[in-house]
């Protein structure tokens, strides 16, 4: 007796409206669309929103390879699952389940039209639409009325092969023309970043005919540095690198309109950028960086990147997702990659230290800060305060500037009223520039006044030299040794 078996063959509008949230942003969309461009051998590629007097439409042009009737080519096309995620494929080949121009396109809108010329062939044009899709209840393609399209099946004539991406009853798209040109900015900086290495290349990818520039997120020039590079596995050809960028003191102070520093002005800002980032076949999954819970970001971390480059032959090991914005590190590169953060980040801490303030000597003595920085068991929180036995302050005693308890009083009030939330605030908004403020190291007049007058009185008990190195074991003086060279000695 045979086994029985059942169909079950999926209602297509239902499994089309579900596929429309698998969590596509309108970014990850159009990217998905270009790397089917580039794995079509387009050199040149073209987005273009276009407001519509309020109905919107998308297109996104190439001068790739094209398809015809052959083989039905672009029938296939519109496949879910055209590709078997597990062939083997071109080294150069981005695509992954055969998902991405179909869910891509109908994540943001209703009607998807593929027109497209293969060198030799006549211009086909085909639409997956949802509402015929409804109306009809079965998977079938509609024919498109050329008179709809002809600027694009003109435009097509111009070319020897290209296809050209539509989007109609886009009815995710923003109201308003404001809201669509802010969109264009967003995308423009999005891909700028995710396709840096093919625009590199010379790939040029366009917005409305302009040219977007390559955006890496790891700085050129003089912006980082490279410190390791290992392979992770053998037989695998991943490779991890890991750099450092240069503190914020050094950047150029108009570094928020220079390219070359993207990673400082695009999206959160350079500090939450930190993180790994992964290219699988060049194209960068991981735009926005982040540490992919090995460890939290953090300042001290804030200055490191790790780039982790791996071929499509790998994608199931490193589990990329969908939308292809998502691959999660395997287990047994995870050991070896959290060692390298750890030693990227012990860079960055390195250089955030030496980049605020140069200290060339541990400052061993006591009393030696001139805050001190403790819990406050009662309220569970931190507490600063201006530590009053600092040598300075003894000696403005000693000498009689200030009565003790009178300075003791001022210096409470200061502690007291430390202006904790604005300094949170001001972080929050541009840490940068509280490490620019670190970075100014000389003294000023008053400061120099003071050390004269305790390197005078050391000097009495003690040589020259001794009283100077004593001096370089308390702040400010342990962060201005040239400058009191040429002033004291």
């Amino acid at each position: 007796m045979g086994i029985d078996t059942l169909d079950f063959t999926p209602d297509p509008i239902s499994l089309l409206e579900s596929n429309r949230n698998l969590g596509y942003s309108i970014e990850e969309a159009i990217s998905d669309l270009i790397d089917n461009s580039i794995s079509a051998k387009a050199t040149y590629i073209s987005y273009e929103i276009h407001p519509n007097n309020g109905n919107p439409y998308f297109l996104l042009k190439d001068n790739g390879v094209g398809m015809s009737n052959t083989n039905n080519d672009l029938v296939n096309s519109f496949r879910l699952g055209s590709k078997n995620p597990l062939e083997k494929r071109d080294p150069n080949d981005l695509g992954r389940f055969g998902f991405g121009m179909k869910t891509a396109s109908l994540s943001q809108a209703r009607i998807l039209t593929v027109i497209t010329k293969k060198k030799g062939h006549d211009t086909l044009a085909f639409s997956l639409d949802l509402n015929f899709i409804r109306d009809n209840g079965k998977w079938l393609l509609r024919e498109v009325n050329e008179d709809l399209y002809k600027a694009e099946i003109g435009y097509l004539k111009n070319l020897d092969s290209g296809t050209i991406i539509r989007w109609d009853d886009w009815d995710r798209a923003p109201k308003s023309e404001d809201d669509l040109l802010a969109l264009n900015s967003q995308i423009n900086d999005y891909l700028s970043v995710c396709f840096h290495r093919f625009i590199e290349k010379g790939i040029s990818i366009c917005c409305n005919d302009y040219s977007l520039e390559s955006c890496s997120p790891i700085p050129f020039g003089e912006g980082a540095s490279k410190f390791s590079s290992i392979p992770l596995a053998k037989n695998n050809n991943a490779m991890q690198t890991s750099y450092i960028l240069q503190h914020p003191k050094n950047w150029d102070e108009d570094y928020e309109n220079i390219s070359r520093f993207n990673s400082f002005r695009l999206f959160d800002g350079f500090e939450r950028q930190q993180g790994i980032y992964i290219y699988r076949c060049d194209r960068l999954l991981t735009p926005r960086g982040g540490w992919l819970g090995l460890i939290k970001k953090g300042n001290a971390s804030k200055l490191a990147r790790v780039v982790i480059d791996y071929p499509n032959d790998a994608d199931a090991l490193w589990s990329l997702d969908v939308t292809k914005t998502n691959a999660s590190i395997p287990y047994e590169f995870k050991r070896e990659i959290t060692k390298l953060i750890d030693t990227a980040k012990k860079g960055s801490v390195r250089k955030i230290v030496r980049g605020n303030r140069s200290v060339n000597r541990s400052l061993s003595l006591s009393h030696s800060n001139i805050w001190k920085v403790s819990d406050n068991k009662e309220f569970n929180s931190y507490k600063y305060l201006v530590d009053t036995e600092h040598p300075i302050f003894k000696e403005l005693i000693d000498e009689k500037k200030f009565k003790e308890k009178d300075l003791n009083f001022l210096l409470k009030l200061i502690s007291e009223n430390l202006p904790v939330a604005k300094i949170i605030d001001n972080n929050d908004r541009d840490p940068s520039k509280h490490d620019r403020m670190l970075s100014q190291n000389n003294l000023s007049k008053t400061d120099l006044e003071i050390a004269k007058l305790l390197f005078e009185n050391k000097m009495q008990k003690e040589t020259k030299a001794v009283a100077f190195s004593w001096l370089l074991n308390f702040e400010p003086y342990c962060y201005c040794e040239e400058q009191l060279k040429k002033e004291l000695l």
